[in-house]
């Protein structure tokens, strides 16, 4: 795996402090504390919207959770090191065979719950001799009972999950690719609730709680990282052309580092599929993350210059926090800035005074540029986002990211 020398600290504008360190440090004790104490599930399923809900349902409750859809992904699972295993029948005789003898390996005895459908049967024939059936449920059960039966019967370990090990478990068996899925967040106006975009998040089909800011960094190499945004580009100019067909055009964004903007590779790419796109102009945003890699803004700038002269609107993300700061918004050419949540909850507490970020949003009006708040998540929130005066708002109070299918119908 590719090892990058970390840069040495700056100093950032006052806007751009806002946490304490002892909430932080709190946060992040907080934070391990639930780590250590969730037991970790793998599920034997269907790659399917119910195998989906499942694990956004589980994590919910604090249980870690990922996925075998396929026997290719069996190595992956093995990193993960599971607790407990939740198995329909049907999967594990046509995708995991091998697997109880796998993770015997590891665990001496690992519970397993079996969820068959009633029409289904014939798991006799499956070897559970590695490890121990401690219930059948049957289809459909509810994930409260699931939850007891696992902290009941799982034998927490105690290790935290590692989702890097798991990410470079998925690169070395060529799966991280083919189980990336695209989901789209809608963006909303302030002013009457209309969407007026969205934004493309990436998901692990076999772990959905990854945090995806493990494949878009400096863990990864950067081939990696390359061919992990062409996959969210080409899914978001499908929803753009798909809007558009529609009658109903409205911007689709992706999120791309600021390192991957400067290599030529990925920049022609990029140029060549929106020379092909069948969307009119401004159609597709790049949103610039927030991340540790420093770039050299003036070489970041003049290409945000080349891919606004193809077509692409430009959107800084994460404002506030790290390396976004008043250098970057000073030199590119942005058509959008987005505050991030943390400062907007910051300044909707009251640690920081509402007319810093009013200052931002003016800031953005005099170079003609649209802001959106993120992280509204309350009726509060969004009448705080609104006598700021931001133009946009995202976040769960308008609904979570939600695959294509569901509202562009023949997807």
């Amino acid at each position: 795996m590719r090892q990058i020398e970390k840069p040495d600290r700056v100093a950032f504008p006052l806007s751009d402090f806002i946490v304490s360190p002892g909430l932080v440090l709190a946060a992040k004790r907080n934070l391990l504390r639930k780590i250590m104490s969730s037991a970790k599930v793998i599920i034997v399923e269907e790659e399917n919207a119910l195998s989906r809900s499942l694990q956004d349902d589980l994590e919910a409750h604090d249980i870690s959770v990922a996925c075998v859809f396929s026997k290719l992904d069996e190595d992956a699972s093995m990193v993960f090191g599971p607790d407990a295993l939740i198995i329909d029948p049907k999967s594990m005789r046509e995708n995991g065979r091998g697997l109880l003898d796998r993770f015997a390996g590891l665990r001496s005895s690992l519970p397993v719950i079996l969820t068959p459908n009633p029409k289904d049967s014939g798991d006799d024939e499956l070897a559970f001799n590695a490890a121990s059936v401690v219930q059948r449920l049957q289809k459909p059960y509810t994930v409260p009972t699931l939850c007891n039966l696992i902290e009941r019967m799982a034998d927490v370990s105690g290790h935290a999950v590692n989702d890097l090990d798991y990410v470079c478990a998925l690169v070395e068996t060529d799966r991280l690719l083919p189980n990336l899925s695209v989901e789209f967040q809608s963006k909303q106006s302030l002013k009457n609730d209309k969407i007026v975009g969205y934004e493309a998040l990436t998901r692990v089909k076999t772990r959905r709680a990854l945090n995806p800011g493990i494949i878009f960094s400096d863990l990864v190499d950067i081939a990696v990282e390359v061919e992990a945004t062409l996959v969210v580009v080409d899914e978001s100019i499908r929803l753009a052309t798909a809007l558009a067909k529609r009658g109903k055009p409205v911007p689709v964004s992706f999120n791309c580092s600021a390192i991957l903007m400067t290599y030529r590779r990925f920049v022609d790419a990029v140029i060549s599929r929106l020379k092909h796109a069948d969307v009119p102009p401004n159609a597709l945003m790049l949103e610039i993350t927030e991340e540790a890699r420093v770039v050299d803004v003036d070489r970041l700038a003049a290409v945000c210059h080349m891919l606004r002269g193809h077509g692409l609107s430009i959107s800084i993300d994460d404002y506030g926090t790290g390396l976004a700061n008043l250098e970057r918004i000073a030199k590119i050419p942005f058509d959008e800035l987005k505050i991030d949540k943390t400062i907007f909850n910051a300044c909707y507490d009251g640690d920081i005074p509402i007319s810093l970020l009013s200052s931002m949003l003016e800031f953005c009006r005099g170079r003609k540029a649209r802001s959106v708040i993120e992280g509204i998540e309350t009726t509060h929130h969004l009448a705080q986002a609104r006598l700021l005066g931001a133009d946009f708002g995202q976040g769960f109070y308008w609904g979570c990211a939600v695959p294509p299918k569901y509202f562009v119908p023949g997807w």
